[in-house]
């Protein structure tokens, strides 16, 4: 502990040394690439510390897919694209309705954060992926998925004599003449030349989602994907330097059945979802992060509709039929949509069965006419392979032939990640209420806000928001440290 004057004030001569340069909360891939890139900006003694038993967070739960344009691996397939494009894609998608300085170095540097993966020992699928509505496939997949870039990351850190210390949960600031410097766990003090948060989202306190991700909340049912010692500690060690906030109500929400909490990105292509009044709404093979958004305009309640025997030849073929396909992903069965889980639904209230649609209509309290004329233009639509209402793609138009048929109530109910949080500058300093960056604080990953906006722009976009601002609050922060110890 440091010794005070009776002025309460800490005199130059008083300032112990620091027990390390950088200190970094947070051990999935936002604080294990700060860590690497603090070493290699120069920091000589780096801590990570993790509340949890492992090293990893959500990041290694995650599929670990990576958005980023103009890269090597997109070259090799003959795909020509730009950070220029992808910075148009980004706003137009979110109206502008992002904090536009981060999000510009976040997508200049999307790119470049893959290849510096890459050359650390990260494999890639060949074949890249659409994530969202872009015009030019920029997702890159990795080998062994979220786990796997943990894994090298972690090897990395090990070899360049990073420290992480597990089970340690840090409560606390140190902060001297309005500089922070330092972490506490407990009665036990870390001094450094600078802090990194980077302890994730808030997806496992219930409290918080309700607070600041109310759209999540308000389903009744939300669950979290991520690790759970994701409660918004972030939160909590900001508010103790006035650190601001921002992206209330912003995050990712699936679909779900609610019958259970396996996760299921997206549903099978065949189904029919209706809203409230027995309507169509969309393609149901939109990307996850659009279905979100439709989800939100229509109410957050759906109904899937399908016929028994378009269920039965689901079941038989063993495949899901989703429109998304990722490289190394089995071809597996979806676990929702099978006859065994279906009947499952039904007992427990979350699914309709009925001979008729206009039976149907009336199980759901809905104008039997609207869903008998939503269902007979799909059929005639399925009939022709041309959807003339949302242009889904005709492999996936099957029409409801002959009872029974089933409804299943959906909710946008999983939780992938929360993107309420501190907010950061682009260099991934933490600002203070008044705006200005709070001297020796840093930020990246699902703690901050600003990056991911409204409109969830495709799979790999959080992914790609925690390694590109790990990197650059590691650099930043050891440069800071630096910096502060002349």
């Amino acid at each position: 502990m440091t010794e005070r004057s009776d002025t309460g004030h800490v005199s130059p001569d008083e300032v112990p040394p620091n027990d390390v340069d950088v200190v970094i909360i947070g051990s999935g891939a936002a604080g294990l690439g700060a860590a690497l890139a603090a070493r290699a900006r120069g920091a000589r003694r780096v801590l990570v510390a993790e509340a949890e038993g492992v090293v990893g967070g959500s990041s290694r739960l995650s599929g670990g897919l990576i958005m980023g344009a103009g890269t090597r691996y997109q070259r090799a397939q003959g795909i020509q694209d730009d950070a220029a494009s992808l910075y148009h894609d980004y706003l137009q998608l979110n109206r502008w309705d992002v904090d536009a300085a981060v999000v510009k170095r976040f997508t200049e540097l999307a790119g470049p954060t893959v290849e510096w993966l890459g050359d650390l020992g990260v494999e890639f699928h060949e074949q890249l992926v659409f994530g969202g509505d872009e015009r030019v496939p920029r997702v890159h997949v990795p080998i062994g998925r979220g786990q796997g870039i943990v894994d090298v990351l972690h090897g990395r850190c090990r070899a360049a004599d990073v420290d992480v210390a597990l089970g340690r949960r840090v409560d606390r600031l140190l902060v001297e003449g309005g500089r922070v410097t330092g972490v506490a766990v407990g009665d036990d003090e870390i001094r450094s030349g600078a802090v990194v948060i980077a302890s994730g989202g808030f997806g496992n306190s219930a409290e918080r989602l309700a607070e600041h991700f109310p759209s999540a909340a308000s389903t009744g049912e939300a669950w979290y994907i991520g690790a759970e010692g994701s409660r918004g500690d972030a939160l909590d060690l900001g508010a103790q330097v006035e650190a601001q906030t921002t992206g209330h109500d912003r995050g990712l929400r699936l679909l779900h059945t609610g019958i259970d909490r396996i996760y299921e990105a997206y549903i099978p292509g065949w189904l029919v979802l209706v809203d409230a009044d027995g309507r169509r709404f969309c393609d149901e093979t939109a990307p996850y992060g659009m279905m979100d958004h439709l989800m939100r305009m229509h109410g957050n309640r759906a109904w899937a509709i399908c016929d028994h025997g378009t269920l039965v030849e689901a079941t038989a073929s063993g495949t899901a039929r989703y429109k998304q396909t990722i490289p190394g992903s089995s071809k597996r069965q979806s676990p929702h949509w099978t006859t065994d889980v279906m009947e499952l639904m039904l007992t427990a209230g979350r699914a309709r069965r009925a001979a008729t649609i206009e039976d149907l209509a009336f199980a759901l309290d809905m104008d039997a006419a609207v869903l008998r004329g939503t269902i007979d233009r799909y059929n005639a639509g399925a009939g022709a392979h041309d959807d003339a209402e949302f242009a889904k793609h005709h492999t996936f138009l099957e029409p409801l032939r002959e009872g029974p048929f089933y409804a299943v109530e959906m909710r946008p109910s999983t939780v992938c990640f929360t993107a309420y949080g501190l907010r950061i500058d682009r260099d991934a300093q933490v600002l203070s209420l008044a705006s200005r960056p709070i001297p020796g604080l840093f930020a990246a990953g699902e703690c901050t806000g600003g990056v991911v906006g409204a409109q969830y722009v495709g799979s790999g976009n959080s992914y790609a928001n925690i390694t590109v601002f790990g990197r650059i609050a590691g650099e930043q922060a050891a440069a800071f440290a630096i910096r502060s110890s002349r």
